[in-house]
């Protein structure tokens, strides 16, 4: 399905929206930045769409401390219909079992947690500076204990403290480690986007 479609059908529900008293924003008002295929089959009123806006890959640590290990791009390829494998994981990497969707999914966005990237980052990289931290042990030996070590600090507060490992002052080397999962990210949206 093309964005064009979506938008559309957007336009639609606002002007229903709309004329029962809800308030929507202008679907005239906003920019378009590329021009797109007119839609092969649009109808406002009956076209539902299925898909996910809130998948996490092995970048957020809630997910990878329960053993995913996904990337961004193979997120989007299980959406599409591609098999991904899932947790437990044999000593040589290969997924204990595989799972796969009977039909693809319209939309998706893949949605990590972005304040622990860098760490996790480190963690999972052998030889980068942090990886032989307590923390990142703890990380890979005890996976859930780790997630409430790391988000302890981040979490839940309003003076965020980073590890040391991250670097004095302000992080530096988790916020340099971070760059390379959100660049991935971008990658993998770009890639995925059926325009």
């Amino acid at each position: 399905m093309s964005l064009n479609c979506w938008t559309r059908s957007v336009a639609a529900i606002g002007v229903a929206t709309g004329l029962l008293g809800g308030a929507v924003p202008d679907a005239a008002a906003v920019e378009r930045t590329e021009e797109r295929a007119a839609c092969e089959h649009f109808d406002p009123l009956r076209a539902p769409f299925f898909g996910d806006l809130h998948i996490h890959t092995r970048y957020s640590l809630d997910a990878s401390t329960q053993g995913t290990r996904t990337t961004p791009g193979e997120a989007y390829d299980f959406a599409l219909g591609a098999a991904v494998g899932l947790q437990p994981w044999s000593e040589d990497g290969r997924p204990g079992r595989r799972a796969r969707i009977r039909r693809p999914l319209d939309f998706a966005a893949v949605t990590d947690h972005a304040e622990l990237f860098g760490e996790t980052s480190i963690c999972t990289t052998p030889g980068s500076e942090g990886h032989d931290s307590l923390v990142c042990k703890i990380y890979r030996g005890w996976p859930r204990l780790a997630f409430f070590v790391m988000n302890g600090r981040v979490g839940g507060t309003t003076d965020p403290v980073r590890h040391r490992f991250c670097g004095e002052p302000g992080g530096e080397i988790c916020r340099a480690a971070a760059a390379g999962p959100w660049q991935e990210m971008q990658v993998a949206a770009e890639e995925a986007y059926d325009r």
